[in-house]
């Protein structure tokens, strides 16, 4: 399928009018700053679809610690293996310090309740014992890990370990950290259902024992999501979620002094990004752009219309926002479900977010194509 680009003047004007009416009017202030961060060495805040609000050192390789247990979560449930499989315990020798829940070998827990000691406590114990459940040894586990990751994108990430304790070559960075745990909320429900729950229980040595949550912004930051909190020897981390007034935000801080300075300086994130960032509307669903005969039966029309109501994130007074759409040419034919354009949107050079044209079939009914639509497309 060929696209070509277009730009045109007089639809930029077209779209400059149509975004003064739209923009919110939470909009107009200006940015304050940059976030206050206390400890973070690396850190990252992205909205739902990925599009980064800021970030510092967000390629950096470090210790991403416990946060490795929401990838042996995604690993586990991927397997296909039924939750409510008793599994065996073996014994690990994981250290002294290592955070454990006590699991000994003549417990009997489903895979279901181990999932949920290991996001919700951080218990290395049960992240050992899924992936030789799951996989057969450790080392299988883990090479399912990476293949994840490369599946992910994940391209600043290696795993040696299901659990986080340091070892040599397990490492990741802020921006694959955030990827990873925006890809857990939003396909993985017993994740999502999992990692913002303050305590679960589970049998224990023979003993039913509630384990709490080492996520302390759960019911102290309104609309914390959860995820995974970290800590080793070389610093703390933590992999937030948080949705508030409708926006859903991903935060990640490696790096850090303190288990107090992880949580703050997420805060400060989330506090820095809602304050500063708006999504605007750039297209809604029933805007109709353009109108072509179906390829099939010239008594049928394909009409063409963005394929969500779709947003984009903007900085007040954070630069000029552009946009850069492709569409197939007017002389093909096109069947109903195609993809038939693209608009990028960018805000000063960075990428604010996109739409997707595709076609519906109608009878022959021709409608009125709606020039304000955004954006405005030509053809060659």
């Amino acid at each position: 399928m060929r696209f070509r680009m277009l730009l045109g003047t007089l639809a930029s004007m077209l779209v400059a009018v149509a975004l003064t009416f739209l923009l919110p009017g939470s909009a107009m202030a200006e940015v304050t700053g940059e976030p206050d961060l206390s400890e973070a060495e690396c850190a990252i805040v992205e909205d739902s679809a990925g599009n980064v609000l800021w970030a510092k050192n967000e390629y950096t390789h470090m210790s991403m610690a416990s946060i490795t247990k929401v990838m042996t979560a995604m690993v586990a449930l991927d397997s296909g293996m039924d939750l409510d499989t008793t599994c065996t315990i073996y014994e690990t020798d994981l250290g002294a310090d290592s955070q454990t829940a006590g699991y000994t070998t003549s417990d009997t827990p489903t895979l279901r309740e181990l999932l949920r000691v290991m996001l919700v406590y951080s218990a290395n114990d049960a992240a050992e014992n899924i992936a030789i459940n799951v996989a057969g040894s450790e080392e299988a586990f883990v090479e399912l890990m990476n293949q994840k990751a490369a599946e992910l994108g994940m391209d600043n990430t290696h795993f040696s370990n299901p659990h986080g304790l340091e070892e040599d070559d397990h490492y990741s960075c802020a921006a694959d950290l955030a990827l990873m745990g925006r890809t857990a909320l939003s396909e993985y429900p017993f994740i999502a259902a999992t990692v913002h729950l303050e305590s679960v229980t589970a049998t224990i040595d023979g003993t039913e024992t509630t384990l709490y949550s080492t996520d302390d912004l759960i019911g102290s930051y309104q609309g914390v999501r959860g995820i995974k909190t970290g800590a080793v020897g070389s610093g703390t981390a933590f992999l937030g979620a948080c949705q508030k007034d409708g926006v859903e935000l991903f935060t990640c801080v490696l790096g850090c002094d303190t288990s107090d300075g992880r949580f703050e300086d997420t805060a400060a994130l989330l506090d820095w990004a809602y304050d500063n960032y708006d999504e605007l509307l750039v297209a809604r669903r029933s805007m109709i752009v353009d109108v072509r005969p179906w390829a099939y039966n010239f008594a049928f029309t394909c009409v063409v219309r963005p394929s969500e109501d779709e947003y984009v994130v903007v900085w007040p007074d954070g630069g000029d926002l552009n946009y850069t759409s492709t569409f197939v040419k007017s002389s093909i034919l096109l069947d109903k479900g195609e993809l038939a354009g693209t608009t990028t949107w960018s805000q000063d050079g960075r990428e604010a977010g996109s739409v997707h044209y595709t076609t519906t079939l109608r009878l022959d009914t021709v409608p009125s194509i709606n020039i304000f639509a955004l954006p405005l497309f030509g053809y060659y």
